[in-house]
């Protein structure tokens, strides 16, 4: 039965919802002025399908109504007009003021998500004012109903008003700007039109990649993973399928690398060696892969015996708009987790657009693409990599020196550490998404992200206002002091790049 609601939902009742929908917002000015329930009983109808009367409650304090439904007149439709919307697609026994909904979706972006408290809070409003519901659970399951369906004709209408003619992503040879998606996600990174007439640094993007393993989801020993079927709205999430297919081909790359030999060298005049492309020796990317967790990718960081899905990932860009996510099922932070980010990013932008990366072991991941050739050398001579500053003095010095992004050029006052806190927002999503869903995982996870994006966009003058006056002041403050030194810039200059490469 509910699969069945699920399809109805999905494919007949919030595609013919939407231009109600519309027309509602129109009616009442954006939800300013209410539009009373009315009993449609009696009403004049055109078809002959015999139609039946629906007693439906209305969360309004005070009314109850009745509604005649045919062919030509659903129920959805006609509490749609009345500024409600139902808790099933053809029979609702509920109904919800929509600036009630509303409301809800405004507070659960902002704390953690919970109708049952929700619900029971209500039901003893409605209660102590003499308005009886049948039971707190009937309650429960109808409204978290009503508001999951609301929250996807609400996603829905945004996605068909933004919507556009879009790229062919499949071929980044055909794209002359980057893709509809990312200039929908952040217009500051990916919204110009002359991008490449405005070229001044090394690079023409920075993103960041990171992971985490605190947004873990529990494993269901009874098997109910058929029950939660998924949501007809986009996502950020790659499809597991495509993670699995970087997988495979990762796995590939690195059994003919083995086939080729572990190290390519180039002479050196120091016994340390230094293999082809890269900047440091071998030496310090050993000490470097030691010295942090994330580059072994054996270590167990989330039981895979306890948890469907051990952690996130995900690509921001440098104004932390989360681009892509990544649902991680292993234990430990794999390589082709971060792999398929970055090809679904080259995927989206111009084959000649240069990308600043920063991750944490953004060393570690530049020397394996280059020894095991995960992707083509046009590629890679477009990626520049670097490492986030807070751990960028976990790395051995020499790798400080070649990858921290104060000493790149390029990378600007970048530090690579939107990611943490992207994490810090989706904090109180924890517990719930813990023992949920694997597509209301993903949904809810998917409905945060879409409110901290417009939130940031509103904030789009000041961060910029901030960020400039930051870089006038940091300016200032290294003139003066550069010149209290008494000397001379030609020589602060060789030495300078004595250091950075």
């Amino acid at each position: 039965k509910k699969l069945n609601q699920w399809n109805r939902w999905s494919t007949e009742v919030i595609p013919s919802l939407v231009p109600l929908w519309r027309a509602y917002l129109r009616k009442t000015s954006n939800l300013r002025i209410p539009a009373l329930p009315k009993n449609t009983e009696g009403s004049e109808c055109f078809c002959d399908s015999g139609g039946r009367s629906l007693h439906v409650t209305c969360i309004l304090f005070d009314q109850q109504i009745v509604l005649r439904t045919c062919a030509c007149a659903s129920a959805p439709s006609q509490l749609m007009a009345m500024g409600l919307f139902g808790c099933a697609p053809i029979a609702p026994s509920l109904a919800v003021d929509l600036r009630l909904l509303q409301f809800v979706k405004t507070l659960f972006v902002r704390l953690t998500p919970n109708t049952t408290a929700w619900c029971e809070a209500l039901a003893v409003f409605l209660q102590e004012r003499g308005y009886g519901l049948t039971t707190q659970d009937n309650l429960r399951r109808r409204f978290s109903n009503t508001y999951h369906w609301y929250i996807v004709l609400v996603m829905h209408n945004k996605e068909l008003v933004s919507g556009g003619a879009h790229e062919d992503t499949k071929n980044p040879r055909r794209l002359q700007y980057p893709s509809d998606y990312l200039r929908s996600h952040c217009p500051l990174c990916f919204g110009g039109l002359n991008w490449r007439k405005e070229r001044d640094s090394l690079v023409d993007v920075i993103v960041c990649i990171d992971a985490c393993f605190t947004q873990k989801r529990s494993k269901n020993p009874q098997g109910a993973e058929g029950h939660d079927p998924p949501n007809p709205t986009s996502s950020v999430f790659i499809p597991s399928e495509t993670v699995t297919q970087m997988e495979v081909h990762v796995g590939r790359c690195r059994s003919k690398g083995k086939e080729r030999g572990w190290r390519v060298l180039r002479p050196s005049e120091d016994e340390d060696r230094v293999e082809e492309g890269m900047r440091v020796p071998a030496s310090v990317l050993d000490g470097c892969g030691e010295s942090f967790v994330a580059a072994d990718e054996k270590r167990e960081k989330a039981s895979t015996h306890f948890f469907a899905d051990t952690g996130l990932m995900a690509l921001l860009c440098r104004h932390d708009h989360v681009l892509w996510l990544m649902n991680m099922t292993s234990a430990g932070e794999k390589q082709h987790y971060a792999l398929v980010l970055i090809q679904q990013l080259t995927q989206h932008i111009p084959d000649d657009m240069r990308v600043g990366l920063l991750y944490d072991i953004g060393c570690q991941l530049e020397h394996s693409w280059r020894k095991f050739k995960f992707f083509t050398n046009s590629i890679l001579s477009r990626f520049h990599f670097a490492i986030s500053v807070f751990h960028a003095y976990g790395h051995q010095w020499p790798c400080q020196v070649v990858y921290h992004p104060r000493k790149r050029q390029g990378f600007g006052l970048s530090d690579g550490e939107g990611c943490e806190q992207l994490w810090s927002a989706l904090k109180p999503l924890i517990g719930p998404l813990r023992v949920s869903g694997y597509h209301q995982r993903l949904f809810v996870l998917d409905l945060q992200v879409r409110h901290l994006d417009a939130k940031s966009c509103l904030g789009y003058g000041n961060w910029l206002a901030r960020r400039w006056s930051n870089c006038q002041s940091r300016k200032r403050q290294v003139i003066s002091r550069l010149g209290s030194y008494g000397i001379l810039e030609e020589t602060l200059r060789s030495e300078w790049a004595a250091q950075v490469v």
